[in-house]
Order: C-alpha cells, then structure tokens, then sequence
C-alpha cells in the first residue's frame, strides 16, 4: 500500500498501536505526524522513523481540550497545507466500578476517547474538503459490544465513537472522505503490560479464540489499510480485529 507523497497523522502517537500505526504508514512512503501529549515517546518513535530513511514531525497536544486539538490542527495546516489520513487513536481506558464513578472520572475518560475524536474528524473532514479528500479512521474497542467489569465510562466512550463515526461516515459518503472504526481485540500493548499481572493476561489469552493476545503491528495493518486507496469502496465500516473472538 503506497502513501508516497501524502501525509499520515496518528494521534497516540508515542506508544503501542499508535507507535506501530506510524511506522507502518512510514513503511508506505508517507510523511508522518505525530500528536501525543507524551513528547519524549513521540520523539524516540519520529527519531525511529527517519533512521529507516522516513519523514516524521512531532506535535504535543492534550487532546481532551477541544481547544488544543483545534490548535494542533491549525499548526499542521500551517506546516503541511495537507491532511491525506488520520489515525485517531490516542485513549485512556482506566477501570472503575459503576458505583464509584465520579464526574471527573467519567468526563476524564469521555472527553479524550468520544470528544475529542469527533471534534478531529470536523477539523480533519474540513481540510480533506477542501484539499481533494481522505480517509479517517477511528478506534473502538471490544468493549464497545459486550460488558466488562469496571468499563462502564470506556465502554460508553467507544460505543458512542461507533455511532458518531457511522454518522460521519454517512455525511461524507458522496465526497472523497472516507470514515471507518477497527475494532482490536484484547492487545498487548506497554500500558496493558503495566495493568495487568502474568495470571491476569495468560486469563484473556485463553479465554480469546487464537490463545493469545492481538500484536499492536496486527491492528495498525487494519488502520493502514482502511486508510488506502485499496479500502477506497469503504465507508462508515466497522472492522474488527480480535482473532475471531467476537463474530457479529
């Protein structure tokens, strides 16, 4: 899949599928800009990518102020007069029982996975609008489909991504903006190696149909292809990507 002479931005840049998703659209020749309010990870994964002959730029945002990601948006028009592809992938996923749920933690957890995305994609379509088009993709979850202890704020954050994204991609549908969701599975990330112990994670692994967990380079080929000119009959697609641990 060729991306020579387009622009790539992944938000979430610094670390896990994020990290994975840079570099594979780097592989396909695209300059890469990366968003993450984690600078020194971004850095080292830009550093990574134009050691292997690629183009990358780095962008610190706190992307649940809707002001700044208004802001990062302004920086990158203003560098690159261009957006070809967006990877919104950038999330948190901190558990916590229903019944001790405050307001900080639920709008916390909203505002970087649902709010922010959205109002990425209104920056990202207006530019893509008016530049010849593009492909956004957005990352849902799982758990957006079945319960998980302890997820009721993640869980209601990526099954609301689900709706806004198909309407989106609805709206765009006779343009050449094309929006679509991956879905991973349980992946095994930096963040997921930090929560959880070696029982825990061997548990998943043996309860998901391909015994073990999903590589984050497995769901970052997902994003890259959706984003290509191979997917460009696709819109408002939900793809999942779990080993065929959940099969609609």
């Amino acid at each position: 899949m060729s991306f020579e002479g387009k622009l790539a931005v992944v938000t979430g840049a610094a670390s896990g599928i994020g990290k994975q998703t840079a570099h594979a659209f780097a592989r396909g020749g695209a300059e890469i800009a990366l968003v993450d309010i984690d600078q020194a990870g971004a850095k080292r994964v830009a550093a990574r990518i134009e050691a292997d002959g690629g183009s990358a730029s780095v962008y610190e945002a706190d992307l649940s102020d809707v002001g700044e990601v208004r802001n990062v948006f302004r920086r990158l028009v203003e560098r690159h007069d261009r957006i070809d592809a967006l990877a919104n992938i950038a999330a948190i996923y901190p558990t916590m029982p229903t019944l001790e749920i405050t307001e900080e933690h639920w709008d916390r957890v909203l505002d970087l996975n649902l709010r922010s995305v959205f109002f990425a994609c209104q920056e990202a379509i207006k530019l893509m609008l008016e530049r010849g088009g593009g492909a956004i993709v957005n990352i849902a979850s799982g758990a957006a489909f079945f319960p998980l202890p302890g997820f009721a704020a993640y869980s209601g954050s990526k099954a609301g991504l689900l709706g806004a994204t198909r309407a989106l991609a609805l709206e765009t549908a006779r343009t050449d903006v094309r929006i679509n969701v991956v879905a991973p599975g349980p992946t095994e990330t930096e963040g997921t190696g930090l929560r959880l112990t070696e029982k825990q994670r061997q548990a998943i692994a043996n309860a998901i149909t391909p015994g073990r967990w999903l590589a984050p380079d497995e769901i970052a080929d997902a994003i890259v292809y959706l984003c290509s000119d191979a997917a460009r009959g696709i819109h408002g697609a939900i793809l999942n990507v779990n080993g065929g641990s959940w099969m609609p």
